[in-house]
């Protein structure tokens, strides 16, 4: 059996959650993922990865709905090897896509009207929700446009910038408006994991064999994949600070 053919049924088995999650379940979160595919202990800050990436990734992982979370599955090989000195690189270029397109579309989304809601509570909390989106957009553009150089700075924007994605992604009333949101999460996480590649810099990411068997002996003695509500993490969550933090394992 081919190790593509591997990984792909490794990937039909395994369901990416919000959360550390569990490889004997075949659950776990797209960091996890990445750790055992790269033989690391079961962990959400494997060595391997980018740290720039995984902040971005673990507040985007934990905000995606159940369905739209498992498009991150490919990037889980591409990820293994990017802790590899380039992230001043791959910091620009979230940089520049935020300030250039991505926050221009999220202040112009909190602006609009949120709907028809019934009831005092309803309009208090929307106005909550959307007061407390505009204070992290407010901070997100303050260390967009502090410049690179500082990778703790840098580490904070991939973290609020995963989150706010996401956030925006779930009070979009209009599919495509959601679409838009997740659809720029993930071709920046498609170019950060890019970086390095084009001039040699490094090799594309490769999952160890040994794991993919494991992960297919395993993922069969345990049976079929048990179900798990659809859906994202509540946004109260978020609201109030229980989401993942930037640079801290999110899980």
């Amino acid at each position: 059996m081919t190790l593509d053919l591997r990984l792909q049924r490794a990937f039909d088995n395994i369901e990416l959650v919000s959360g550390i999650g569990d490889p004997r379940l075949g659950q776990m979160c797209i960091m996890s993922l990445v750790a055992c595919l790269a033989g690391e202990e079961h962990t959400d800050s494997p060595a391997t990865a980018s740290p720039l990436i995984r902040s971005f990734a673990i507040p985007l992982n934990d905000h995606l709905p159940r369905e739209a979370r498992q498009r991150l599955k490919p990037f889980a090989p591409r990820i293994i090897g990017t802790n590899d000195g380039l992230d001043a690189r791959r910091a620009e270029i979230l940089r520049t896509t935020l300030v250039q397109e991505i926050l221009p579309r999220l202040s112009h989304h909190c602006r609009r009207p949120a709907g028809a809601r019934r009831g005092r509570l309803g309009r208090v909390w929307a106005g909550l929700r959307r007061h407390y989106l505009r204070r992290q957009i407010a901070r997100l553009h303050a260390q967009a446009e502090m410049g690179g150089g500082r990778p703790v700075l840098d580490l904070q924007m991939a973290g609020m910038g995963g989150r706010l994605l996401g956030l925006c992604a779930q009070e979009a009333t209009d599919p495509r408006e959601a679409d838009w949101f997740w659809n720029q999460a993930i071709g920046l996480l498609d170019r950060m994991c890019e970086v390095g590649l084009e001039e040699g810099r490094r090799q594309p990411g490769t999952p160890r064999p040994d794991r993919l068997e494991w992960l297919e002996a395993t993922l069969q003695a345990r049976g079929p994949r048990p179900e798990t509500p659809a859906g994202a993490q509540p946004f109260w969550l978020a609201f109030a600070g229980l989401s993942a933090k930037p640079g801290a394992p999110g899980n």
